[in-house]
């Protein structure tokens, strides 16, 4: 038997909007943050006044990720176990806590994800709260209430476990544990009528950390040149006794549509 330490992983990947598309791809978007087309009331011969918004893009490019990992040819011979299967799936598991860890947190000047990578700012909606290592059911109505009712069908939480366990402590005004009962959901618990999710890579509650993120997670996009790929290398280390398993993948993500997720900020200062 092998045992092999398990993670918490929520489904950013799966529920992201993915392109498989080579080289550079530029999703454009409509902006009236500054101006808006404008509707107004008229009187006879005066001249419309123009006003719209302005199209604008985010684009997705190519950032090559790879993993190796060795195994001996002795272990393989004297084993009773499928030996090189069982590492083939330890690597894509690790391969996929990669591809959560960037898609929540970003990675410092390559892809932005939800966290950002330092030039593009990832996740804008933002609500803070009043302390750095906890959480109010108030704080939790307002961040649900940041993304319209349009984009709430799909939505759901995202928190690290720790941040989870606090809030399962939380209690509404009736003395109700504002966790629900719920056998269809992860958990079996929905959190304000939505699911919960989460995940390991996800910062715990502290100064300025992004603890949790809400909202419906299509408003991410991901970038594939090709699907991720393995393959089994028998020749190149066999001088060492051993077998090769190698991974790649090209990818990138960014927020595709900053109205559909939100995320709740710590306060940056502690009492």
């Amino acid at each position: 038997r092998v045992i092999r330490k398990l993670y918490d992983i929520c489904p950013i990947l799966e529920r992201s909007t993915k392109y498989n598309v080579k080289g550079n791809l530029a999703i454009p978007y409509y902006d009236e943050s500054e101006t808006a087309i404008t509707v107004a009331f008229q009187d006879e011969f005066d001249e419309l006044v123009a006003a719209s918004g302005k199209f604008t893009s985010i684009t997705l490019s190519d950032y090559l990720i790879g993993a190796l990992a060795k195994i001996s040819v002795q272990l393989i011979n004297n084993v009773d176990f499928p030996i090189v299967d069982y590492v083939v799936d330890a690597m894509a598991y690790s391969m996929k806590r990669f591809f959560e860890n960037v898609l929540l947190n970003g990675a410092s000047g390559k892809v932005a994800g939800l966290g950002g990578n330092g030039t593009d700012a990832g996740v804008t909606l933002s609500v803070t709260a009043g302390a750095a290592t906890a959480v109010t059911a108030d704080e939790l109505i307002t961040l649900q209430g940041t993304v319209k009712d349009m984009f709430q069908e799909n939505a759901i939480w995202i928190m690290n476990p720790k941040t989870r366990d606090a809030i399962r402590k939380l209690k509404d005004n009736m003395n109700r544990y504002l966790l629900q009962d719920d056998i269809s959901l992860p958990f079996g618990k929905s959190l304000l009528g939505k699911p919960i999710y989460v995940s390991d890579a996800m910062p715990e509650m502290a100064a300025g950390k992004a603890a949790i993120y809400y909202g419906d997670m299509s408003g991410l996009a991901t970038k594939f040149s090709e699907d991720m790929w393995m393959d089994v290398l028998r020749e190149r280390f066999i001088t060492q006794g051993a077998y090769g398993v190698i991974a790649r993948a090209d990818f990138d993500a960014k927020v595709e549509n900053a109205q559909k997720i939100a995320k709740l900020v710590m306060s940056s200062t502690t009492n």
